[in-house]
């Protein structure tokens, strides 16, 4: 995971405003340690580093200096989405409870009232087969863009798979992004994305994380750093 992230990691959004086709997902504590074993992660063209901790651990200790590159519109999906309005790609969706997507792109609609949206479902199948069938029809609509937010390690094996089949658009994992899209498109207030409290804010909104942010992000530095003293002693 270590030699992936070094090679995949983007830098700045500028690398992903610039990417024709291929697909995307984000590293934080919580998703690195899904994503580690389970999916073949250098399927995807490209990484991302959601939030300060893959950031500053990055640079100080795989000396590959990067932004913050979270799937939302507090970072760059605000660009991302510019731009697909701007060229008219069409764009679909699938992610969140089906109660809460149509609340998502109405919200999403009304800050980007010129986006090309061809379609949209929640993220909640049944079994594999569901899945199977739901890209098949992917493929089929062929959609320039696609943004997946069904949790990790679920929405990254969807993006595999749709890149398996020949798709040649656009994917992006976002994660929570239109679970809190449903809420209202900016989700974080400004004085809590200028003082990086971002994490503080979903723990109140959602108490169910605390575990993420504390056990979890412990039991990721501890996995981290076992998996970095593995990588270096394996190229010596």
């Amino acid at each position: 995971m270590i030699g992936v992230l070094k090679r995949k990691l983007v830098k700045n959004a500028d690398e992903l405003l610039g990417m024709e086709r291929g697909i995307v997902t984000y590293i934080n504590p919580f998703s690195y340690l899904k994503l580690r074993k389970k999916i073949d992660i250098q399927t995807f063209d490209h990484l991302t580093s959601d939030g300060i901790v893959v950031k500053k651990l990055s640079g100080i200790f795989l000396k590959k200096k990067v932004q913050r590159l979270s799937p939302d519109f507090s970072s760059y999906f605000n660009g991302l989405f510019k731009q697909i309005s701007a060229t008219k790609n069409s764009i679909y969706f699938v992610g969140t409870m089906p109660s809460l997507i149509e609340l998502s792109i109405n919200n999403i609609k009304h800050k980007f009232p010129s986006l090309n949206i061809i379609g949209y479902r929640h993220g909640y199948f049944e079994n594999n087969k569901e899945i199977e069938a739901h890209i098949k029809e992917i493929f089929d609509l062929g959609p320039d863009v696609i943004i997946v937010g069904m949790g990790s390690p679920l929405q990254e094996e969807y993006l595999i798979k749709l890149k398996r089949t020949g798709w040649k658009g656009r994917g992006y994992a976002c994660g929570g992004f239109l679970h809190q899209s449903s809420k209202k498109a900016d989700y974080y207030p400004n004085w809590i994305n200028k003082m990086n409290l971002r994490w503080l804010y979903r723990i109140y909104n959602e108490p169910k994380l605390i575990k993420r942010y504390t056990i979890d992000y412990c039991w990721f530095l501890l996995v981290f750093f076992y998996d970095l003293i593995a990588y270096k002693f394996k190229k010596e």
